[in-house]
């Protein structure tokens, strides 16, 4: 079963959510849904703020879907997924509305970059964090930019040469990926939404130009992302990540 996304707008308020069975993990089709809505979003004049989140009170994203990577032949293929990764990045930079991401639970990988890719984070106590994929043969190379932007060399050093290690929220939020902490885990979605309020009241263009501001020294991403999904493919077809691949299917 593929993940799926849903999209409501009520007033100037976007609220985009998705899930997907296996602890919210990204398959090619549900990443292909994310960037859409958001370019769809961008150029909606109504819309100020997107309130983009996860469904469940489980894991917040468990990354890249293993059944996808493990039915992962050849390159072609491989890069077109890794790529799906980048393309949802861009679409979040690129995206003119201010993007509030709440983050209820775990993530691992690629969710670690759809949180890096968001313009400000509230997080309960249970959104533990992982950068996996040394464990299973490959690198965290497409959302690498996207995490050191936020975190810096030191933090994302620290995530991606411990890739069995779960660091807690607190962490997050002392090394910059959650901007808020909220404490009682039942009010965080109405501590998002009390937040995508308070922005829907301000200046369209001002928040435009802030988030410029914000993502001033990424022009290039577009070639550096697609450049670093090439080389994870060629990772992802070795024995080495099929082989790991495999053992988190069977």
């Amino acid at each position: 079963m593929s993940g799926t996304s849903q999209l409501e707008i009520e007033g100037h308020i976007a609220k985009l959510s998705f899930y997907s069975p296996a602890s919210n993990a990204c398959d090619p089709n549900l990443l292909e849904s994310l960037v859409a809505a958001f370019e769809q979003l961008s150029s909606d004049k109504d819309i100020k703020v997107i309130l983009f989140s996860s469904q469940g009170t489980g894991a917040f994203c468990a990354g890249a879907s293993i059944k996808h990577l493990g039915a992962l032949t050849d390159i072609r293929t491989a890069t077109a997924f890794f790529n799906g990764f980048g393309r949802l990045i861009l679409a979040m930079k690129s995206c003119e509305k201010i993007i509030i991401t709440q983050v209820q639970g775990k993530s691992v990988g690629g969710g670690l970059g759809i949180i890096a890719a968001s313009d400000y984070v509230l997080a309960s106590p249970k959104a533990g964090l992982k950068l996996s994929e040394l464990n299973i043969g490959i690198g965290p190379l497409v959302i690498a930019p996207a995490l050191i932007r936020k975190m810096g060399v030191t933090a994302f050093t620290n995530l991606c040469l411990q890739p069995t290690q779960w660091q807690d929220a607190n962490w997050g939020l002392q090394n910059g990926l959650f901007n808020q902490m909220v404490s009682e885990p039942e009010n965080l979605r109405a501590q998002a939404l009390e937040k995508a309020a308070a922005y829907k009241d301000y200046d369209t263009q001002a928040l435009k130009e802030i988030k410029e501001v914000l993502w001033q020294g990424t022009a290039h991403w577009e070639k550096l992302l697609a450049e670093n999904a090439a080389k994870t493919a060629a990772l992802s077809i070795m024995p080495t990540a099929q082989a790991a691949f495999k053992k988190f299917n069977s």
